[in-house]
């Protein structure tokens, strides 16, 4: 590419800087997902979502210098004219391009904190509930029977359906690809593993009979509040 900016590049010089770039646009993406620490954190899910937004754009930038240096190699020599143009379009796209990635990772990151903040207030429901039902059986001094599975009973039977439903929701934004609409290219907002450990936290706290069985959970979606909040953007 040094030769290009100086003008002294050769046709088979544009031919071989196109193969790089191209190898860094599919390949890069790939090797990002690869090397994300395996024992993943919710306190590094910051840096991660800084990851994926850069090196997407990295990549895409790769893409359209590779395709600049193709038509570069195949008309530099006969339409210089033209191909100045098109290298300007190229540009521009550039910039949309890298612009709609920043984008989309804040309007996931929005999205994901007003659904954290759903969920957490849904729990706080439950919780109030669970709390009012065992001040009332101490207050008649009354130690019912735990029945398996049932949680609190079936009076909180709703509020446990509306707070499942909002971590349906949730679930939907952390399975969600921060740089990109393709999964294979893409750099989900929380690894697998994350993921089915915050689902089993919050479930086992929904259907916990204890107001506090909630707690590890809201520790993780508090962790994830604080990664949002510098990307919230809800005009993205």
């Amino acid at each position: 590419m040094s030769k290009a900016v100086w003008g002294v590049a050769q046709p088979g010089d544009y031919r071989t800087a196109a193969t790089w770039l191209g190898l860094i646009y599919f390949v890069l993406p790939l090797a990002v997902r690869w090397a994300e620490p395996k024992d993943f954190d919710l306190q590094r899910l910051r840096r991660r979502i800084q990851r994926a937004a850069v090196y997407r754009t990295v990549a895409n930038v790769a893409g359209i210098c590779a395709v600049a240096a193709f038509l570069s190699a195949r008309f530099v020599v006969a339409y210089p004219a033209p191909l100045i143009s098109t290298v300007l379009t190229l540009m521009v796209a550039m910039a949309v391009i890298t612009h709609k990635t920043f984008a989309r990772a804040r309007k996931l990151c929005a999205q994901t904190h007003i659904d954290v903040q759903n969920l957490l207030r849904d729990m706080d429901d439950l919780d109030d509930a669970k709390g009012r039902d065992r001040a009332a059986r101490k207050l008649r001094n009354w130690r019912p029977r735990p029945r398996t599975g049932q949680g609190t009973g079936d009076q909180h039977a709703d509020k446990r359906m509306v707070a499942r439903r909002s971590w349906d929701v949730l679930k939907l934004d952390l399975c969600t690809t921060v740089d990109s609409g393709y999964r294979l290219f893409g750099l989900p907002f929380l690894a697998d593993d994350a993921i089915a450990d915050l689902e089993r936290k919050v479930l086992v706290g929904i259907e916990a009979a204890g107001p506090d069985a909630t707690d590890p959970a809201r520790d993780d979606l508090h962790a994830i509040l604080k990664a949002c909040a510098a990307r919230i953007d809800v005009l993205a």
